[in-house]
């Protein structure tokens, strides 16, 4: 007994082994047996020290003519020999939440030239905008240079160039659109610091200061 999953793949015997479909047919396997073989000879040469991005382009020219044969077979015999997932949907989903993916990366360097004043401008930033607490917690005493820059930029945001009793030494920032592979900053990683780079991807605009 077949079972619904393992039955072929058919289309109603209509208008099937034409000439035109079989012309189709041999074109597509004729493309597909050239891109076969180069595909082969691009993964033999390869060491593993080539860029990741040269492989999925490798990989994405034999999937499409794969599929192109593909259909080939089922626009001159009405089956299917090969039973492809269709993901065309999901890989449409994936460009446009990528193509709206802007990855900001910035470091600023900044030199204290007065902690009293710095300090005294954290205190007043908690004050004005206190940390929400859990039940019985207490606010982190405001004694160090940078737990007065967190609470002046938990307040304020990025005032890098306006930080009170502190002058900029360098900073840069860039903007990049990632690129497969990529990999989402993971906001809950028990290391940040790791978390702090460039994705894969291009940057399309950069500013620096210093």
């Amino acid at each position: 007994m077949t079972s619904v999953d393992e039955q072929p793949i058919t289309a109603p015997a209509e208008q099937f082994f034409s000439a035109e479909t079989r012309e189709s047919l041999a074109e597509a396997s004729r493309r597909l047996a050239e891109r076969l073989q180069a595909h082969t000879e691009a993964l033999l040469a390869m060491t593993g020290d080539e860029e990741q991005a040269a492989l999925y382009e490798q990989n994405a020219a034999l999937e499409e003519l794969v599929e192109g044969w593909n259909d080939a077979v089922f626009e001159h015999t009405g089956t299917a020999p090969l039973l492809l997932e269709d993901s065309a949907d999901d890989e449409d989903e994936d460009a446009v939440e990528q193509d709206h993916v802007i990855s900001v990366v910035s470091r600023f360097d900044l030199r204290v030239v007065d902690l009293d004043v710095l300090i005294e401008a954290g205190r007043a930033a908690q004050e004005r905008h206190p940390a929400e607490l859990d039940e019985g917690g207490e606010q982190e005493p405001v004694d160090s240079a940078e737990q007065a820059i967190y609470e002046i930029s938990r307040e304020v945001g990025e005032a890098w160039f306006e930080l009170p009793g502190t002058e900029m030494v360098a900073g840069a920032r860039a903007y990049v659109v990632p690129e497969h592979p990529f990999e989402p900053l993971d906001a809950d990683a028990e290391d940040v610091v790791t978390e702090l780079i460039a994705p894969n991807g291009v940057a399309t605009h950069a500013e620096t200061w210093a």
